[in-house]
């Protein structure tokens, strides 16, 4: 049996208890037989007859009372609310009202009643917000004032009738303080376990932020630094007439430009990783930076043609945009990685609605098919945007990665 039943077999039960306590107590002998509601209050040297104890067997004793079975009907309703509270708080809690309402116009007022209500309360403070469910304690007032119904005014001038509000507002408004001081106790927990976990990741991404720059951020410099002493000597060379390959300036050329735009970039989003927030409105590197990518790549040697549509539509999400860019730069540095000297074409297309970015090569294709973290790393951007990425043997062999994320920007949707 699952949580959710047990529950309301147990809420069933006890409404059906509490209906059945107030019917057994609406015949209880609260008041004498000519209507008078004096109450007991011991036997304090009264004689027996003299009318004035639940206990007297005189002629004017206090009587049973006759209940109706009009009753029946309200303390099921009553019972029904219960039973409900937790599924439907709300109409729980009118069903409940209604109820009690009832049982008050057929019968007379009996406090033990108003713990039905108090039980229906309860949920609706817990489970809902305060402008929600705070207004429906108004129907409190006509629920006292049926037990009036046949009084003058409906017993406004009888005094007992404001102590009858004061102990029905009581069991509903305490209950609803004990909701709400415990549903305010556990909000601000989860509160402080946000909290925690916010500034445990942000620890985290400042000790990553400092190995990483520690680490690639000097051996990109160290790079950088080789290739520009690199080239000073190859124009002292020069200038002394030495012979000196175009090549080799060109790939040393290519060599600096290309360290000192990453050195720039893995700054960028080191800082980045800096924010508390986890979140920067530096600009990231995105298709507008292929030609770059391809022309240093080319600048080295390498054989890369990018086939595009002639017109590009409309602008890409930034999401799309960035990680397009970052898989083409992964396909890429696998081709130069495992490919040799092969040739190398980028297709940027859209098609159904999504951006399809396939990088192929005409080398050996089967060697590469083991993943590892570069694959990996593309699928993950790829599937945070709901898109997938293939990788196998192309139709004319060589090797084939495809990427097709889906052009969808919450605030800007964008079609093929």
């Amino acid at each position: 049996m699952t949580r959710s039943r047990r529950v309301l077999l147990l809420n069933a039960a006890l409404g059906l208890g509490i209906a059945w306590f107030c019917w057994v107590g609406a015949h209880v002998p609260w008041a004498r037989s000519d209507g008078d509601r004096s109450t007991y209050d011991g036997p304090r040297n009264r004689e027996p007859g003299d009318g004035r104890g639940p206990f007297d067997r005189g002629d004017d004793a206090f009587q049973a009372v006759a209940v109706s079975w009009v009753a029946v009907p309200f303390l099921l309703l009553l019972a029904a609310g219960v039973a409900l509270r937790w599924r439907w708080p709300r109409a729980a809690f009118v069903a409940c009202a209604v109820g009690v309402g009832g049982f008050f116009g057929v019968t007379t007022f009996f406090g033990p009643v108003l713990l039905a209500l108090a039980l229906t309360v309860y949920p609706m403070a817990a489970t809902l917000p305060v402008r929600r469910w705070v207004g429906l304690l108004a129907l409190l007032v006509p629920v006292v004032l049926a037990a009036h119904h046949g009084e003058a005014y409906l017993g406004a001038l009888d005094p007992i009738l404001y102590a009858e509000l004061v102990m029905a507002v009581a069991f509903a408004v305490l209950p609803a303080l004990l909701a709400l001081l415990r549903r305010g106790r556990r909000e601000a927990v989860l509160r402080d376990r946000e909290e925690d976990r916010r500034r445990t990741a942000y620890e985290e991404r400042l000790r990553i932020a400092r190995e990483v720059h520690d680490v690639v951020g000097h051996s990109l410099s160290v790079v950088t630094m080789q290739a520009g002493v690199a080239l000073h000597v190859l124009d002292k060379q020069r200038a002394a007439g030495t012979p000196v390959s175009p090549e080799v300036s060109e790939s040393l050329e290519a060599i600096r430009r290309s360290s000192r735009d990453a050195l720039a970039e893995l700054r960028t989003t080191l800082g980045m990783f800096r924010e508390p927030a986890g979140e920067s409105r530096a600009p990231t590197a995105g298709l507008d930076r292929l030609d770059d990518l391809v022309g240093a790549l080319r600048a080295a040697g390498r054989r890369i043609e990018v086939v595009r549509p002639p017109d590009p539509g409309p602008p890409l999400p930034a999401a799309v945009d960035q990680a397009a860019f970052r898989i083409v730069q992964e396909g890429l540095t696998n081709v130069v990685r495992h490919a040799g000297e092969a040739r190398a074409t980028v297709r940027i297309l859209r098609e159904r609605g999504a951006l399809v970015v396939e990088v192929s090569d005409d080398g050996p294709g089967a060697p590469r098919l083991e993943e590892g973290n570069g694959i990996r790393g593309m699928r993950e951007r790829a599937a945070s945007l709901g898109g997938t990425v293939t990788l196998g043997a192309g139709a004319h062999g060589g090797f084939v990665l495809r990427a097709d994320l889906p052009l969808v920007d919450l605030d800007h949707p964008v079609t093929a």
